[in-house]
């Protein structure tokens, strides 16, 4: 169930990181695209919790600085057990390539952490930012990991969109594809996402919850190291089964 009132918060919120600058009541009832009844309401409330003030000589509100004390604190605490992010971090320096750990959210692979390549030209991401589950790397990988009733229950959810000539779009070929990712243990994507894109990924079991760690770059570089690619996905996948058996 989706809550508008939430995402009226996240969208103020969204809006003054995109403008960077104080904004008016008329000004945010416009871009905001609600009620100015609504957007007056909204604004009090941040206001009196101290998240929002209005600067009167400079034009109108803007966010304080308690959203970023509240970031702050929150990320101080990192849940990943300690291992997990050096061991990305590492993969990324072996690589040479983005790395990444994403997480199933409804229908989708979200990425909750990004280790982008120091290359010049390399795969780009935010965390935070969602990958459909059918045409990545990150969301077959975490397909893969279920059982054959729960993944069949996740693919008839899906809207399978032809992204482009790579993109598996029909449901019998990508059940085709993560059985045989499942065999050989690993999961791929060839430009079926982002044409010039390649991506390996292997499910993890971390703090018994299902994620994917996933190496992503330019086809053409990544296809002349694919080997090395696949081990180092498959050794942390062993470095995970081994941590998880040890808990």
């Amino acid at each position: 169930m989706s809550v508008p009132a939430a995402h009226r918060v996240f969208d103020l919120i969204e809006l003054f990181a995109k403008r960077r600058h104080p904004m008016s009541l008329t000004t945010l009832t416009k871009e905001l695209k609600i009620p100015s009844s609504s957007c007056h309401g909204l604004i009090q409330t941040l206001e009196k919790r101290g998240y929002l003030v209005n600067l009167k000589d400079q034009g109108g509100y803007y966010l304080t600085k308690r959203l970023k004390h509240d970031t702050d604190l929150i990320f101080t605490f990192n849940p990943l057990p300690n291992w997990i992010i050096p061991a990305l971090e590492n993969m990324r320096d072996v690589a040479d390539e983005t790395v990444l750990l994403a997480r199933l959210v409804n229908t989708n692979a979200v990425y909750v952490e990004v280790f982008e390549s120091a290359q010049s030209i390399r795969y780009i991401a935010q965390v935070g930012d969602l990958r459909p589950l059918y045409a990545s790397a990150a969301g077959k990988a975490l397909l893969g990991a279920k059982n054959d009733e729960a993944c069949n229950a996740l693919i008839a959810q899906l809207r399978m969109d032809q992204r482009n000539p790579n993109t598996i779009a029909d449901p019998a070929q990508l059940r085709c594809d993560l059985t045989r990712s499942r065999q050989r243990g690993w999961y791929c994507t060839k430009g079926e996402f982002l044409p010039d894109v390649t991506a390996l990924a292997v499910p993890l079991k971390i703090n018994d919850e299902t994620y994917s760690a996933v190496i992503a770059g330019p086809s053409e570089r990544m296809q002349r190291r694919f080997d090395m690619h696949v081990e180092l996905v498959l050794n942390l996948l062993e470095h995970a089964q081994l941590n998880q058996s040890h808990k």
